[in-house]
């Protein structure tokens, strides 16, 4: 009878466990999630696709600087530079991105945890990536679809979040997960990107001489981003990732999914640059491409020690 009524514990306590290993599904992050899957193909695969007809010309931009304009395709107003490296997103989002936001909302409705984590991510990749494209790329046809798709990530990003069970979270964090590695991985992003936007913006700033990049645009959109987004972030994740607290496994584990695309779309971007032809700036891609290749193999590290 003790054995029996031993053994029934044991099986009721292994259901309990498998239960609170399950969350619970956000029926509103989902659907969301969902409509941004055919926007998504649809203004990824566009701009692949579209490439029409016509040659590269000079623009005299508003501060007196020449420029060269794509001239064909969808991106055709948009500088050879910028245009190069929206086709390489594109295509990231439709190898890398598309596939994953679609695996986190199969997880997702699956009480995964994993899922959840890994929808987060992918929704903070397609918010960056259609913010900057709403407010960077010359207006085309395809406008309100990136409003809508930003829209869509915006709001599913924060509703994502705010579903999250840090603590859950923390608790079903191996111990394998490289909890020093990673804070001192976004250590070294949030240093890296202050001082090379910093080197950038700062000196123009104060001379009203329009720095390296600017080209068409009227303002530097993603050194804002990063700046006053991407760095903050990363120092306090390290931050309280350093303390061992809830927080800082939960955002760790969110970021560095979302590294998994962003890191790939990055390097996709610097390619892109060179087939065109654009003059790039050899230490800075490099370590680009080494802090976007160390982020998607700690993603992928980080995935793995997930219980779930």
């Amino acid at each position: 009878m003790n054995t029996l009524r031993s053994t029934t514990t044991s099986i009721s306590n292994r259901l309990l466990l498998d239960r609170s290993m399950r969350v619970k599904p956000n029926s509103i992050v989902i659907r969301l999630a969902a409509i941004i899957v055919p926007l998504a193909l649809l203004a990824a695969g566009t701009g692949v696709l579209w490439q029409g007809s016509g040659e590269p010309y000079p623009f005299d931009t508003l501060r007196g600087e020449t420029v060269m304009i794509r001239g064909h395709g969808l991106y055709r107003y948009d500088t050879v530079n910028s245009s190069s490296q929206e086709v390489g997103t594109d295509i990231v989002t439709l190898l890398i991105g598309l596939p994953l936001l679609i695996t986190g909302i199969i997880l997702s409705r699956q009480g995964s945890l994993r899922g959840q984590l890994l929808l987060t991510g992918a929704l903070g990749y397609f918010l960056y990536t259609y913010g900057a494209m709403c407010f960077l790329t010359a207006f085309n046809p395809l406008f309100l679809v990136y409003v809508a798709l930003f829209s869509l990530s915006l709001f599913g990003f924060i509703l994502s979040m705010s579903n999250l069970n840090v603590d859950e979270v923390a608790r079903h964090i191996s111990d394998g997960f490289p909890r020093r590695a990673v804070a001192i991985y976004f250590i070294i992003v949030a240093v890296f990107l202050t001082l090379a936007w910093l080197g950038l913006v700062a000196s123009p700033s104060l001379t009203w001489y329009p720095p390296a990049g600017l080209e068409s645009a009227i303002t530097m959109v993603i050194q804002a981003l990063d700046l006053g987004v991407i760095v903050p972030t990363s120092l306090i994740t390290a931050a309280l990732l350093l303390k061992k607290l809830a927080w800082g496994y939960a955002l760790s584990s969110v970021m560095l999914l979302k590294i998994l695309t962003m890191g790939a779309a990055l390097i996709a971007m610097i390619i892109g640059q060179i087939l065109a032809g654009v003059e790039i700036d050899p230490v800075i891609s490099v370590i680009f491409v080494l802090i976007s290749t160390s982020g998607i193999i700690l993603g992928i590290v980080t995935f793995k020690n997930i219980r779930n």
